[in-house]
């Protein structure tokens, strides 16, 4: 009768308890009980590594990590098991902890060894063991109580825990034990950024097959990008991440980007996070390209490592032949812009100690451009929007603007500066934008000269839009739009380092930028959207941001 007590008690409480609770029938001296059967086991089928020096710095690395842990009140020990092909990780019940030596010499440094430490101690800390163990002995412990046969929680213990090995512990519990390990790193000195270098490192091709830790430590990319979520880094660089940085996925936009890496381009379609490769041809580097209306027309500026010949090819979507159409000596390529009705395209390049400009149509065939009245020393080009080539040039000691279009004779507006803009841009057919040294100024053209504008400064680099200008500061990069007289800015990216190659969707609502934190570093594409400020890295190593107002 008292049997069926019991029973019917124990049967009540789990049907009863809470669906997100988990029960919790081993105590502690049951868990360090089991936990010596297990350590035990593990130790006779692998062998302990004879090692003092490894052993010591495993220790040492394993009770900074305790010391800092919510569960101190297990005796912990760490222990080299000498498998030296099986990357693992284990722990056994009362913080038996175990790493294979394989494991440990494939990892880099202490904090990567620590990362893996601060996990298995997490899943002791979190009573993740105990949770599991419970959870998959109920069954076993009714049924002794049933069959008036002596409970044999150790055996049923030890043998749940290797179970458990095989098949690994739930999702819940691995996405606890890595944030817990994070945070014990952090808090005991270690890098917590080498818990995401230890991860991808294990991920390699080099590793594939024998990192058991990964088998039952499932999900490894969501792993990743959780931790770095949570260290507010970016999971590729490794460098923080600005304030208002989103890791999910790109929303759709109002426009198609197109991009250069690698000497391949790249199309981002506008309802799409997946970028495609479009176009790349072997040994030779891409100066520059533009792109048509439709994004299915590419004009490229390339030429062939070492040579100083720059040839003009065309490249149509869905052809398989790139025609090389013209070709011209260069020793480097500044600019490479297209008119805005798409008939013409601009060249600036430097040869011989000299810039000089050419001018070809839509199909490739060199427009000629006067000849008898010098232009000067071109240092800038620009298309207004009714298609006039403006150029930024030296001519008789004085700065100005000799402004052409195909067929017309060259006007000249005097800038009244006695210094060559590093920048322009324009806005519409009067309308320009300068930067003198860190000075951006805006310019509207009257005539035979310009009235200016001081609008920021220091200013590094600028960018203009329909609606708005980008000017990178030294708060990082701001977005600002004119009310009255007063330009009003508002941060967009707060780090510190390089920001280029900024362009504005042709609606003003996305900016595209390339950011090096370094000069030596990789360039990254990023993309934000300028009303809720939001920002989404694209892609690495990637320069030449061309936004196309396709929405396919």
């Amino acid at each position: 009768m008292m049997r069926q007590v019991i029973v019917a008690s124990l049967l009540t409480f789990f049907v009863l308890a809470p669906a997100s609770s988990q029960l919790i029938l081993i105590s502690r001296n049951q868990e360090i009980e089991i936990g010596k059967e297990v350590a035990a086991q593990l130790e006779k089928e692998y062998g302990v590594w004879d090692n003092p020096e490894q052993t010591r710095r495993l220790e040492r690395i394993g009770k900074s990590l305790v010391a800092v842990c919510e569960r101190k009140d297990m005796p912990y020990t760490f222990k080299i098991l000498n498998e030296r092909k099986e990357l693992n990780a284990m722990t056994a019940p009362g913080g038996f902890i175990y790493i294979t030596r394989a494991l440990l010499e494939a990892l880099d440094n202490d904090d990567e060894v620590a990362f893996v430490l601060g996990h298995e101690i997490g899943h002791v800390a979190g009573d993740h063991i105990r949770k599991q163990l419970s959870q998959a002995i109920v069954g076993s412990l009714l049924l002794d109580i049933l069959t008036a046969r002596a409970s044999q929680l150790v055996r049923i213990g030890s043998d749940v825990m290797f179970s458990l090995y095989q098949s690994g512990y739930s999702r819940q519990h691995e996405r606890d034990a890595d944030m817990r390990g994070v945070r014990y790193m952090k808090a005991a000195g270690y890098n917590p950024v080498a818990a995401i270098t230890a991860l991808k490192k294990l991920g390699t091709e080099r590793y594939k097959g024998l990192v058991r830790w990964f088998g039952t430590h499932p999900d490894v990319p969501s792993r990743i990008q959780r931790i770095a979520e949570f260290l507010g880094v970016d999971p590729e660089t490794l460098q923080p991440l600005p304030q208002s940085a989103n890791l999910g996925k790109l929303p759709e936009r109002s426009a198609t980007l197109f991009y250069l890496a690698d000497n391949a381009v790249f199309r981002l379609p506008a309802k799409s996070s997946q970028p495609q490769k479009v176009w790349q041809l072997s040994n030779q580097r891409v100066e520059k390209f533009q792109v048509s209306d439709d994004g299915k027309t590419l004009w490229l500026l390339i030429r062939r490592e070492g040579s100083e010949l720059v040839q003009l090819a065309i490249w149509k979507d869905g052809s398989k032949r790139t025609e090389f159409v013209t070709s011209f000596y260069a020793e480097k390529v500044s600019d490479f812009s297209r008119s805005p009705n798409g008939k013409w395209l601009a060249v600036l390049a430097h040869e011989g100690g000299k810039n000089f400009v050419k001018v070809f149509d839509e199909r490739g065939k060199e427009v000629s451009m006067p000849d008898r009245t010098p232009i000067g020393e071109v240092s800038a080009i620009q298309w207004t929007a009714d298609n006039k080539l403006l150029m930024f040039t030296e001519r008789f000691h004085e700065h100005t603007i000799a402004i052409w279009s195909p067929n017309e004779t060259i006007k000249f507006v005097s800038t009244k500066d006695s210094i060559a803009p590093t920048q322009t841009a324009v806005l519409d057919q009067r309308t320009l934008f300068v930067l003198i040294g860190t000075t951006l100024k805006r310019g509207q053209i009257d005539q035979e000269t310009i009235l200016w504008q001081t609008i920021a400064s220091p200013v590094k680099t600028f960018a203009v839009g329909s609606k708005f200008v980008a000017l990178v500061r030294d708060k990082g990069l701001q977005v600002c739009t004119l009310d009255g007289q007063d330009w009003q800015g508002s941060v967009i990216d707060n780090r510190e380092g390089d920001f280029s190659d900024l362009t504005f969707s042709k609606d003003g609502q996305w900016l595209a930028y390339v950011y090096r934190l370094k000069p030596s570093d990789p360039p990254q594409l990023w993309l934000a959207h300028v009303p809720s400020k939001q920002m989404w890295r694209v892609a690495l190593n990637t320069t030449q941001p061309v936004f196309v107002n396709v929405s396919r």
